[in-house]
C-alpha cells in the first residue's frame, strides 16, 4: 500500500464525521438551556418567595399595584442578575412552566405568586446571624455553600460599596429555624480542629469570632 493509499487515522474519522460531531454539540447545548432553565427558575422562585418579599419593597409595591397580583416578566429582565442568565421573556416563561411558586398567564407574558403572602414573620433577627471577616470577593453562591451544611437559608444580603460594588466583607443569613441559626453560629465559631481551612468551607480568617447573632 503506498503512502497515498493509507488508511485514515481513528483522528481523521471523527473529524470527518459531521454528524457525530453535530450530535455531540446538540447534546451540549440541551445541557446548557437546561441549566439555563434551572437557575432562571431559582432566581424567580426567591424573588417571589416569602424571604425576599417581605424585604423587597420594589417587587412587592408592584405585586399590589396590580389588580390581579400579575407582574410582567419584562420588569425581571431589568434585573441584573437576570440580565447575567437571560431577557428573553420566553425562556422566562418556559423555565417556570412547572414552579410550585409562581404561575404564568396564557399568553406567557407575566407571572405572580400562586398563593398570598403572608404576615411579616416575627423571629427573623433570631434566625439570621451576622458574618463578619468574609473574602473582598465574596458571593452569595460562596456564603451559600459555606451555611448550607447548617440548614435551609431562605435570604443572603452581602452590603457593597455603591462606588466599587466591592463587599464591606459581612453579610446577613437568614435560616429557615432558629436552630438551624444557633448551628450556624456554634459550627463556625467552634469548627472541629480537623477541618479544612480553604475557602468555602469554613470561613475562618484571623481567629475565631467570625459569627455572631
Amino acid at each position: 500500500m503506498s503512502d497515498t493509499e493509507k488508511r485514515p487515522s481513528g483522528r481523521d474519522i471523527s473529524s470527518k464525521n459531521p454528524s457525530a460531531e453535530k450530535k455531540e454539540n446538540e447534546k451540549k447545548k440541551r445541557s446548557r438551556v437546561k441549566q439555563l432553565l434551572a437557575d432562571v427558575k431559582k432566581q424567580v422562585e426567591f424573588w417571589f418567595g416569602d424571604a425576599n418579599l417581605h424585604k423587597d419593597r420594589f417587587l412587592k409595591q408592584q405585586i399590589n399595584e396590580s389588580r390581579d397580583g400579575y407582574v410582567d416578566i419584562s420588569v425581571l429582565t431589568t434585573f441584573n442578575k437576570m440580565k447575567k442568565l437571560t431577557t428573553d421573556v420566553k425562556l422566562i416563561a418556559r423555565a417556570l412552566k412547572n414552579s410550585s411558586m409562581v404561575e404564568v398567564n396564557l399568553e406567557g407574558t407575566r407571572i405572580r405568586r400562586k398563593h398570598p403572602l403572608g404576615a411579616d414573620p416575627k423571629d427573623v433577627d433570631k434566625r439570621t446571624v451576622y458574618v463578619e471577616l468574609l473574602p473582598k470577593a465574596v458571593t452569595h453562591a460562596w456564603v451559600e455553600r459555606v451555611f448550607s451544611q447548617c440548614g435551609t437559608i431562605l435570604y443572603i444580603s452581602i452590603p457593597r460599596y455603591k462606588s466599587t460594588g466591592q463587599s464591606k466583607r459581612f453579610a446577613f443569613v437568614e435560616f429557615e429555624t432558629v436552630e438551624q441559626a444557633q448551628k450556624a453560629i456554634e459550627l463556625l465559631n467552634n469548627p472541629p480542629e480537623d477541618a479544612p481551612r480553604k475557602a468555602g468551607i469554613f470561613p475562618k480568617y484571623g481567629g475565631r469570632g467570625i459569627v455572631t447573632q
